[in-house]
């Protein structure tokens, strides 16, 4: 059979098993189906896609909860009051449970346990930790009988389990004998969608951990898109767990985690909302959550530091990510009823953030305002603030330009950012070092604290230019961090923190040192992944430098190790690392009327990958040919615009479309003629092929 043959006959069977998939899918209860129906890119990488086929689940496996000894899914029986079974799903689930009972004997009242966890650690009749009183357990749910018969037990709704993988069942009560004969499992999460496959964007490459790595981080997004009503309910109850809070505005919200807190975090939005894009599509939820947080802004201007119903505040750095998170939305929607909308909110935030800038310093001062992610050692002049903060000046003269705003503010604010990255490298640098202090107040105070999160975002956000010696010295120092399993936070000792080092591999990237930021995606998100005793399929919140799943457990979560987040979306800083960077393909204007392609594609023989937005589907596919050369095939939406920074193999030829290109347009990437060089030129939509030698 012929290659071009083959070729169709796979897609064939790609697409029918896709409309299979479809007709077996509904959205959440009554929620509007304004998703996705379809994938934008069917094809053999769906193979790594966790979604399920239906919104009903099963379990995969079932285990005997004294001695772990498995057997085959069907009935199973329970009859005393210490035996227990736990249920595997196999992976990351959500949502609200049918179990199927049959009582054969009862002495008088009695009850079937239902207990959830994430990970395996806490397999038993005590569900792992979601509700935030670190004084009490969750404990588990109650199916209660009192004589013999067939019984139906739907879990409450405003129980439902955001997040877990294993369900444990156990007797309780009066001697009694029953036998489960069923259990399934409703979804709740992406409630808007009716096809939980129909991915928006792909991820492919020769690595297979990367690929699935990069779903592993696709999936844990969809996880955190909930029902507003779906929410953690705060305060909390008495006993147990409710997720019946109300969070937010519209149908489905992007939120920090599926376990806890399902809240809108905005500082978890700095990573997720790009892996949305870049991933599932889905921005619908992101749209939602910044409004959520623009509708309970203070009357001064400060934006909240949580949603609704936790609304915690006083964090300027929260208040910036908001701002951030809005840029990052109109560059992927192109949603222009939405910033004007809220654009007096905006610049009320503007003034409020810019009212803290010390003249005396020309740093900002954070004084009063010092909630954060989770670090410790946060100062009046923390340094992750100034760069929080100078992003936050350059992305809102951005918006400022993209709405014709004839005020000026978008050259006042690029100023103010011009003088502010003057005064963080004056007063924050520390040459020696080869990193930022922590602080003014670190740093006259000689504590040698060099953030993670400060010098990551130095060279993400630019305040460092990427191609210079001072950005390669920041990438080496960060690597000092390094433990077998990810990378310690200096400002969180004892800690690995999957938000940060998102930024941290994107930083490595963007200075060329594609190697280092695969060596910390393998050792952090790929030890994860692989770990037994986690969901394997999503990421997680944090974790300890010993291995285990404590993160915090002395810093803010009452030393229940329980209580850490299996599917958090502040960490899937790889999806967008993976595609945005390694690949090189990203939008530079609102829609992608504008994109680039700079790709780092390290030891990868090939990578391609490809997302949406309104103006069409946007792909790429880097092929190696060795010694440096590579072929580069893009197809894009006709109209838009592009730019090109290709790295140029010994040979310095390029050849666009069969016509070689001037050697003219070659420059260096770095400020030393010893660092390669890179072609720039200009691309036009359509699709096209690249030939680098």
């Amino acid at each position: 059979m012929a290659p071009w043959s083959i070729y169709h006959l796979i897609r064939t069977i790609w697409s029918l098993l896709y409309v299979q998939d479809v007709v077996a899918q509904t959205c959440w209860r009554d929620t509007p189906c304004t998703g996705a129906g379809k994938a934008a890119f069917p094809g053999e990488w769906e193979s790594n896609m966790l979604s399920p086929s239906s919104r009903i689940v099963k379990p995969k496996s079932v285990s005997d909860l004294e001695t772990g000894k498995s057997s085959k899914l069907g009935s199973a029986s329970l009859t005393d009051a210490q035996s227990g079974i736990y249920y595997d799903f196999g992976l990351e689930v959500g949502g609200v449970a049918t179990i199927h009972f049959s009582v054969s004997s009862t002495e008088g009242k009695g009850a079937l346990g239902i207990a959830f966890t994430e990970a395996k650690d806490w397999i038993g009749p005590v569900s792992d930790s979601s509700s935030g009183v670190f004084e009490r357990k969750d404990d588990a749910l109650y199916a209660n009988f009192s004589s013999t018969g067939d019984v139906t037990y739907v879990m409450p709704d405003e129980q439902l389990r955001g997040g877990f993988r294993y369900m444990t069942l156990f007797l309780v009560g009066d001697s009694s004998s029953v036998t489960v004969n069923n259990v399934s499992l409703e979804l709740s999460f992406q409630p808007t969608w009716s096809n939980l496959r129909a991915y928006q964007g792909y991820f492919h490459s020769s690595d297979d951990l990367l690929n699935k790595i990069w779903y592993s981080g696709a999936y844990t997004i969809q996880t955190n898109a909930l029902h507003p009503s779906t929410g953690r309910a705060w305060p909390a109850p008495d006993t147990q767990w409710l997720n019946n809070g109300d969070i937010g505005t519209g149908n489905t919200i992007n939120t920090d985690g599926a376990k806890r807190d399902r809240t809108v975090w905005p500082g978890d939005m700095g990573v997720a909302i790009s892996a949305a894009f870049y991933s599932t599509g889905d921005i619908e939820s992101v749209k939602n959550s910044l409004a959520t947080l623009y509708g309970i802004q203070g009357d001064d201007g400060l934006l909240p530091f949580s949603g609704p119903p936790l609304l915690a505040t006083n964090s300027d750095t929260y208040h910036m990510w908001t701002m951030i998170g809005t840029y990052t939305y109109i560059l992927y929607s192109g949603d222009f009823d939405f910033i004007r909308g809220i654009w007096t909110k905006y610049l009320a935030a503007m003034d409020f953030i810019s009212g803290q800038l010390d003249p005396s310093l020309g740093l900002l001062n954070i004084t009063g305002y010092t909630e954060d992610w989770g670090r410790l050692y946060t100062d009046s002049t923390s340094a992750s603030a100034q760069m929080l903060y100078y992003r936050t000046l350059v992305t809102g003269a951005a918006l400022a330009t993209w709405l014709n705003d004839t005020a000026g503010v978008n050259s006042t604010w690029l100023d103010s950012a011009s003088k502010l990255r003057s005064a963080i490298s004056a007063r924050l640098w520390d040459e020696t070092s080869g990193a930022f202090d922590n602080s003014v107040e670190s740093r006259s105070s000689n504590t040698g604290l060099h953030p993670q999160d400060a010098n990551a975002l130095a060279v993400l956000f630019g305040v460092v230019n990427a191609t210079s010696d001072k950005a390669q010295k920041i990438s080496t120092s960060l690597t000092k961090n390094w433990t077998p399993i990810g990378a310690e936070t200096p400002e969180l000792p004892g800690e690995i923190s999957p938000f940060i080092s998102s930024f941290e591999i994107q930083a490595h990237l963007l200075v060329g040192q594609t190697k280092r930021a695969f060596d910390l995606i393998r050792k952090s998100w790929g030890w994860y992944l692989n770990n037994e005793n986690g969901t394997q399929s999503t990421m997680i919140e944090g974790y300890l430098v010993d291995g285990s799943f404590g993160y915090r457990h002395d810093a803010g979560y009452g030393e229940d190790y329980s209580y850490t987040s299996h599917s958090h979306g502040w960490a899937t800083g790889p999806v967008t690392a993976l595609t945005e960077y390694v690949l090189g393909l990203s939008i530079t204007s609102p829609a992608g009327k504008n994109w680039q392609l700079s790709p780092h594609p390290g030891d990868l023989e090939n990578v391609e990958a490809g997302f949406t937005t309104s103006l069409g589907k946007y792909s790429a596919n880097l092929t190696a040919v060795g010694s440096g050369a590579y072929v580069l095939e893009y197809d894009v939406p006709e109209g838009t615009h592009g730019q090109f920074l290709l790295p140029v193999g010994p040979n310095g030829s390029v050849t666009i479309d069969g016509k070689s290109v001037m050697s003219s347009h070659l420059s260096r990437t770095a400020e030393k003629e010893s660092k390669p060089k890179v072609y720039i030129g200009e691309g036009q939509g359509g699709k096209h092929r690249i030939e680098v030698r």
